[in-house]
């Protein structure tokens, strides 16, 4: 449940990556995080079998209570051929959820995490993309995350 005195700050206070370009609404109640170039692939001419990739910001966040949820929304492509396999790891804080793109994955995703705010007086977001295939396999991966965003406003119950 999110709370109507929940708010982000403007502006990031950590940012790994100058890929990022954050959009916060005048009354911070929503944000969009945009990537150029957040992603992790496999070329099927390299001997690499694993690539993998990090990106965290920090954004403030006040006004919580026990009970504020919020949810985040991470979406992206992912593109694997048989023996390939993408993974997409998307953590807010202490919570983190998982998502596996299999071999002949061929697909645009968003995918959610329900943040249990409590007492936050940030949030931590990381993202941890994976490729992998085997020693032996020219299969192709590509995975990529586009943007993470969310609304405290509409999310609302």
């Amino acid at each position: 449940m999110a709370n109507d005195d929940a708010t982000f700050g403007k502006a990031a206070t950590f940012n790994s990556d100058a890929g990022l370009v954050l959009a916060v609404s005048d009354d911070k109640k929503v944000f969009t995080a945009t990537f150029s170039g957040l992603g992790v692939s496999l070329d099927p001419k390299s001997s690499i079998p694993v690539a993998s990739r990090v990106f965290t910001f920090v954004l403030p966040l006040s006004g919580t209570t026990a009970d504020t949820e919020i949810p985040f929304f991470v979406s992206g492509f992912a593109f694997s051929e048989k023996a390939g396999n993408g993974h997409l790891v998307f953590s807010v804080n202490d919570q983190t959820m998982v998502a596996d793109f299999p071999g002949n994955s061929d697909q645009e995703f968003v995918q959610e995490l329900k943040f249990k705010a409590r007492s936050a007086s940030e949030v931590r977001v990381t993202v941890f993309l994976l490729a992998d295939h085997e020693s032996t396999s020219d299969a192709q991966v590509s995975l990529n995350v586009t943007a993470i965003d969310t609304d405290l406003a509409k999310h609302k119950r």
